[in-house]
């Protein structure tokens, strides 16, 4: 039988010429960001050298796409991620003890640097007033709560497919007591519900609808506790009537609460502050940009914890602690990455936390073979055979960490700095700022994966393992690819609408202003 080789070349040619046109535009942002900052000084972008953790990206990348041409590592993908996570943060690690050093040999500057941190910065935690030392603290504090998440992650499936034999921390669970594996899934949705709540609690506003939230995820978080002690731990088994419908009702509570979130939030922050003046020949106060951070963290927490929540509501019980570890992790990063603005690039950054994703992907006991897929939680919630909604639900718990990556990088967005909005460039240049790196460089990342396997393929076709191996890693790769393209629409919508928003806003309230005076 001939293949239609001319066919497969053709379609080859045009993925890698999507990358080189992703690799563009990316490359083409670089250079427009280079000439801003250079006007500002910006002492990292203006030293154009490689750094060790952007050459160890590089390297990293193409270790992974070398490692796709061999069956070995397709089967234990999971060593690679590991790998890579753990030492790009000790990376991390290593770089903040070094510019702390440095730091204590110059302690009138980085006193200076602090002072003008505190007067410039959006952070929450720089609202809060933190001490040069106890930014140091937390810094360090963040960097090893991430690694020492991630080594439990590691040590909870040791293997993945060849050494699934290896003893582990989720076999040990699943041989012991029914009731311990119930405290450690009531000890997740507790501290999820806990998170959440200080995380409002940093906006210092009591608004209707963050009161409403917090009840709303207050009452999902109680519901996913009904049904873990109504449920058997098996989940193999039938769920009865009275689970389903638990299910069916945090489902609607969770839509209902996100949707609002995403349309109302950015209204209720207030675009100006009151100490300011708005009608100031300049236009720029930082204070006016403070609202949209707000607002763009509000959705990006209500996005993460109540997927968080879903994710503990449908994955296997012995997953609960992994989901919380990936949260600890994301929380951890953005606060590391809000405090250590000098040390790494918004590139870095955000590739940083999608190779989390990655690594929480196969900390939750997920594979390369399709029988490592969780078939018994797709049907949590649903009363009559649906292929759709089994499909959808089998989606969200396959590829539950790298979405709630995506879901965090909204909270990401939400530390960078940000100026006024008043006019239409600095509206453009917020909006670029905010969403286009965060969205492009996963698309680049998926899309080089899925050319080189693409290749792989192509040139493996004969192999003894292309059905059991190869054929298998493809069909992830493809559902990782609907994943990304997922995540990334969150993130451009959600950046998009809230710019939008405060822009329309801010115009008006200028527009105002000035009839007032006219007046």
């Amino acid at each position: 039988m001939r293949k239609p080789l001319y066919l497969l070349v053709s379609a080859i040619s045009l993925m890698i010429i999507s990358c080189f046109s992703l690799a563009g535009i990316i490359s083409c942002i670089f250079k427009g960001k280079s000439q801003i900052k250079a006007e500002h000084h910006s002492e990292l972008d203006l030293d154009k050298h490689w750094h060790l953790d952007e050459v160890f990206i590089l390297m990293g990348i193409l270790i992974y796409v070398a490692s796709l041409g061999s069956s070995s590592f397709v089967e234990e993908e999971q060593y690679i991620w590991h790998f890579l996570t753990s030492t790009l943060y000790l990376i991390f690690l290593m770089k903040t003890v070094q510019s702390m050093l440095k730091e204590t040999n110059s302690t009138v500057v980085h006193r200076s640097e602090a002072n003008m941190f505190r007067r410039n910065s959006s952070s929450y935690l720089a609202s809060y007033k933190l001490t040069p030392g106890q930014q140091d603290g937390c810094k360090l504090y963040t960097v090893l709560i991430v690694l020492v998440a991630g080594r439990i992650l590691r040590a909870w499936y040791q293997g993945g497919i060849n050494w699934v034999h290896f003893p582990d921390i989720s076999k040990i669970l699943t041989q012991s007591d029914s009731s311990i594996v119930k405290s450690l899934q009531s000890i997740s949705v507790l501290a999820v519900v806990v998170l959440y709540s200080v995380s409002l609690m940093l906006l210092r506003t009591r608004r209707i609808l963050i009161i409403g939230l917090w009840l709303s995820h207050l009452s999902c978080g109680l519901l996913v506790m009904l049904h873990i002690w109504k449920s058997q731990v098996d989940t193999s088994t039938p769920i009865n009537h009275s689970t389903t419908s638990i299910a069916q009702i945090f489902y609607v509570i969770a839509s209902i609460s996100v949707t609002c979130t995403f349309l109302l939030s950015p209204w209720i922050f207030p675009t100006h502050s009151k100490e300011a003046e708005p009608t100031s020949s300049s236009g720029s106060n930082p204070e006016k940009a403070h609202g949209l951070n707000h607002s763009v963290f509000l959705t990006g927490v209500t996005y993460t914890m109540f997927w968080c929540l879903l994710q503990l509501l449908l994955q296997q019980p012995i997953n609960a602690i992994p989901v919380l570890l990936i949260l600890l992790q994301i929380i951890s990063s953005v606060i590391y990455f809000s405090l250590e603005k000098s040390l790494h690039r918004q590139w870095v950054q955000v590739v940083a936390m999608q190779f989390l994703g990655m690594t929480g992907h196969f900390g939750l006991g997920n594979t390369n073979s399709l029988a490592s897929i969780d078939v018994a939680g797709a049907f949590i919630g649903i009363s009559s055979y649906s292929t759709v909604l089994s499909g959808v639900l089998m989606f969200i718990i396959t590829y539950g960490s790298p979405l709630l990556l995506y879901l965090g990088m909204v909270v990401h967005m939400s530390v960078k700095d940000s100026t006024d909005i008043s006019t239409p460039q600095k509206w453009s240049s917020i909006l670029n700022r905010m969403i286009a790196l965060p969205c492009l460089l996963p698309l680049l990342i998926n899309s080089i994966a899925l050319t080189s396997y693409t290749i792989v393929l192509l040139l493996m076709r004969n192999h003894l393992f292309v059905w059991s191996v190869f054929s298998p890693k493809y069909l992830y790769v493809c559902a990782a690819t609907v994943c990304t393209y997922a995540g990334v629409l969150i993130i451009a919508m959600t950046g998009a609408y809230t710019c939008a928003v405060f822009s329309f806003r801010t115009r008006n309230y200028r527009d105002k202003s000035v009839d007032q005076i006219d007046g």
